[in-house]
Protein backbone atom coordinates (compact mmCIF):
# COMPACT_ATOMS: atom_id res chain seq x y z
CA UNK A 1 0.00 0.00 0.00
CA UNK A 2 2.77 2.14 0.43
CA UNK A 3 4.20 2.36 -2.62
CA UNK A 4 0.53 3.36 -4.15
CA UNK A 5 0.87 6.49 -2.04
CA UNK A 6 4.35 7.03 -3.31
CA UNK A 7 2.74 7.46 -6.55
CA UNK A 8 0.33 9.63 -5.79
CA UNK A 9 2.64 12.59 -5.48
CA UNK A 10 4.81 11.21 -8.12
CA UNK A 11 2.18 12.14 -10.70
CA UNK A 12 1.17 15.33 -9.26
CA UNK A 13 5.19 16.18 -10.14
CA UNK A 14 4.86 14.64 -13.61
CA UNK A 15 1.47 16.60 -14.75
CA UNK A 16 2.90 19.84 -13.29
CA UNK A 17 6.18 19.39 -14.47
CA UNK A 18 4.67 18.64 -17.99
CA UNK A 19 2.39 21.82 -18.15
CA UNK A 20 5.66 23.66 -17.44
CA UNK A 21 7.29 22.03 -20.26
CA UNK A 22 3.82 22.96 -22.47
CA UNK A 23 4.03 26.59 -20.87
CA UNK A 24 7.87 26.75 -22.11
CA UNK A 25 7.17 25.05 -25.81
CA UNK A 26 5.04 27.79 -26.15
CA UNK A 27 6.93 30.70 -24.64
CA UNK A 28 9.89 29.45 -26.94
CA UNK A 29 8.02 29.69 -29.72
CA UNK A 30 7.11 33.45 -29.31
CA UNK A 31 5.51 34.80 -32.15
CA UNK A 32 5.08 31.83 -34.25
CA UNK A 33 2.38 31.07 -36.41
CA UNK A 34 -0.05 29.23 -35.14
CA UNK A 35 0.88 30.36 -31.89
CA UNK A 36 -2.97 30.75 -30.72
CA UNK A 37 -3.97 27.63 -31.60
CA UNK A 38 -1.47 25.40 -30.02
CA UNK A 39 -2.62 27.84 -26.62
CA UNK A 40 -6.35 26.92 -27.13
CA UNK A 41 -5.08 23.04 -27.52
CA UNK A 42 -2.50 22.72 -24.35
CA UNK A 43 -5.46 25.20 -22.43
CA UNK A 44 -6.81 21.87 -20.87
CA UNK A 45 -3.40 20.33 -19.81
CA UNK A 46 -4.12 22.51 -17.11
CA UNK A 47 -6.87 20.33 -15.70
CA UNK A 48 -4.59 17.28 -15.31
CA UNK A 49 -2.55 18.63 -12.11
CA UNK A 50 -5.70 19.53 -10.89
CA UNK A 51 -7.39 15.93 -10.93
CA UNK A 52 -3.86 14.23 -9.62
CA UNK A 53 -3.92 16.95 -6.57
CA UNK A 54 -7.71 15.62 -5.61
CA UNK A 55 -6.60 12.20 -6.06
CA UNK A 56 -3.29 12.63 -4.01
CA UNK A 57 -5.36 14.46 -1.45
CA UNK A 58 -8.53 12.17 -1.11
CA UNK A 59 -8.41 9.25 -3.17
CA UNK A 60 -11.75 7.87 -1.79
CA UNK A 61 -13.43 11.01 -2.07
CA UNK A 62 -12.09 11.95 -6.02
CA UNK A 63 -11.96 8.28 -7.23
CA UNK A 64 -14.54 9.32 -9.59
CA UNK A 65 -11.76 11.17 -11.38
CA UNK A 66 -10.04 8.48 -12.17
CA UNK A 67 -11.83 7.15 -15.00
CA UNK A 68 -11.67 10.72 -16.47
CA UNK A 69 -7.78 10.86 -16.22
CA UNK A 70 -7.58 7.39 -17.62
CA UNK A 71 -9.84 8.61 -20.32
CA UNK A 72 -7.69 11.67 -20.55
CA UNK A 73 -4.30 10.30 -20.62
CA UNK A 74 -5.39 7.41 -23.53
CA UNK A 75 -6.87 10.31 -25.84
CA UNK A 76 -3.38 12.34 -25.53
CA UNK A 77 -1.36 9.36 -25.94
CA UNK A 78 -3.45 8.31 -29.15
CA UNK A 79 -3.00 12.59 -30.65
CA UNK A 80 0.67 12.63 -29.84
CA UNK A 81 1.39 9.54 -31.43
CA UNK A 82 -0.82 10.72 -34.45
CA UNK A 83 0.78 13.89 -34.28
CA UNK A 84 4.16 12.17 -34.73
CA UNK A 85 3.23 10.42 -38.05
CA UNK A 86 1.10 12.58 -39.67
CA UNK A 87 3.65 15.49 -39.23
CA UNK A 88 6.64 12.88 -40.50
CA UNK A 89 9.10 14.28 -37.59
CA UNK A 90 10.09 10.98 -36.61
CA UNK A 91 10.36 9.28 -40.20
CA UNK A 92 12.37 12.21 -41.58
CA UNK A 93 16.21 11.68 -40.86
CA UNK A 94 17.00 15.42 -40.81
CA UNK A 95 14.59 16.10 -37.92
CA UNK A 96 14.78 13.39 -35.77
CA UNK A 97 17.36 15.35 -33.57
CA UNK A 98 15.23 18.20 -33.39
CA UNK A 99 13.93 19.93 -29.96
CA UNK A 100 10.45 19.64 -31.38
CA UNK A 101 11.20 15.77 -31.05
CA UNK A 102 12.48 15.50 -28.17
CA UNK A 103 10.20 17.90 -26.26
CA UNK A 104 7.29 15.90 -27.64
CA UNK A 105 9.01 12.44 -26.89
CA UNK A 106 9.20 14.06 -22.89
CA UNK A 107 5.59 14.67 -23.29
CA UNK A 108 4.99 11.15 -24.44
CA UNK A 109 6.88 9.29 -21.56
CA UNK A 110 5.36 12.02 -18.73
CA UNK A 111 1.67 10.68 -20.11
CA UNK A 112 2.79 7.07 -19.81
CA UNK A 113 4.06 7.42 -16.87
CA UNK A 114 1.53 9.07 -15.39
CA UNK A 115 -1.26 6.60 -17.27
CA UNK A 116 0.70 3.55 -15.70
CA UNK A 117 0.63 5.32 -12.22
CA UNK A 118 -3.37 5.73 -12.34
CA UNK A 119 -4.29 2.53 -13.44
CA UNK A 120 -2.19 0.97 -10.66
CA UNK A 121 -4.15 3.38 -8.04
CA UNK A 122 -7.06 2.88 -9.96
CA UNK A 123 -6.75 -0.80 -9.72
CA UNK A 124 -5.53 -0.37 -5.60
CA UNK A 125 -8.50 1.81 -5.01
CA UNK A 126 -10.87 -0.86 -6.22
CA UNK A 127 -9.10 -3.25 -3.87
CA UNK A 128 -11.36 -4.28 -1.21
CA UNK A 129 -8.80 -4.76 1.45
CA UNK A 130 -7.47 -1.17 1.09
CA UNK A 131 -6.51 0.46 4.27
CA UNK A 132 -7.82 3.23 5.48
CA UNK A 133 -5.97 6.27 4.64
Amino acid sequence: MNVFRALKPIVFTLECIKLMVIALIIIIQGNAPGLFTKIILAAPEALFPIMALFIWLDTKRYKEYLPLFLAGKCIGIFLLLGWFIFFSQVTMVGKILGFAVYAEGLLLFGDLISLSAVLLINRDIKNPEMEEE
